[in-house]
């Protein structure tokens, strides 16, 4: 769960007060943040705020007709400068691994979910981006060795099938460092399934990847 919404797993299980090994049962409430009752009541604010603007008698408005002429040319001019900054903190994405996509993406069963690129035995396995190694371990069924790095508020990597992961959660890591050693899965070797998270949904890694 903490793999899919972009969390770190102990984070959220304080939250929920879940000591370890961190057991869930079906049917159970999980709370992924507390900001969000903060959020609705935000939103109800701005809710009245609207209806208090839409019952404004008509002559008010007239009269305040420069002003908020004034006000749209200054919000124009500010969205340039907004995109800017936008594109200033876009991601650098590299290739995890040196080979070939021997397994394309789709979003129909769990491990289809990523691609599976085939590597050098003993080959190193690197961050796609710059991030903050938020899992590193064998505790999702499925993965293996598994390691997952959070890139920003809407992005995330995960490594599966590792032979050995060589680093260690809440370690900040730069695009292209060592985070293992590849391993595979059944008679496959040397291959890393690699998976990209977008606002908590799986993505086609192959969109944010060089070319």
């Amino acid at each position: 769960m903490a793999f899919k919404y972009g969390l770190n797993y102990k984070e959220l299980a304080a939250l929920n007060k879940i000591p370890a090994p961190y057991v869930i049962y079906p049917k159970q409430k999980i709370r992924l943040s507390n900001k969000v009752k903060t959020v609705k009541q935000t939103v109800k604010k701005s809710t009245a705020n609207s209806q208090k603007a839409k019952t404004t008698p008509t002559k008010v408005v007239k009269s305040n007709k420069k002003q908020t002429t004034v006000s749209n040319k200054n919000q124009i001019a500010k969205t340039p400068s907004n995109t800017k900054t936008k594109s200033k903190k876009a991601l650098n994405w590299v290739w995890p691994v040196s080979g070939d996509v021997i397994k394309g993406f789709s979003n129909k069963g769990v491990s289809s979910k990523g691609i599976d690129i085939k590597g050098k035995k003993n080959g190193k396995v690197v961050s796609a981006s710059d991030g903050i190694v938020v899992y590193a371990g064998n505790g999702l069924i499925g993965y293996g060795n598994l390691v997952i790095v959070k890139h920003s508020d809407e992005y995330l990597s995960a490594y599966a099938y590792n032979q050995e992961i060589l680093v260690k959660e809440q370690q900040s890591v730069k695009a292209g460092q060592k985070l293992a050693i590849i391993g595979g899965k059944g008679s496959q070797t040397s291959l890393l399934h690699f998976e990209v998270r977008k606002d908590g949904q799986p993505i086609n890694p192959l969109k944010v990847l060089p070319k």
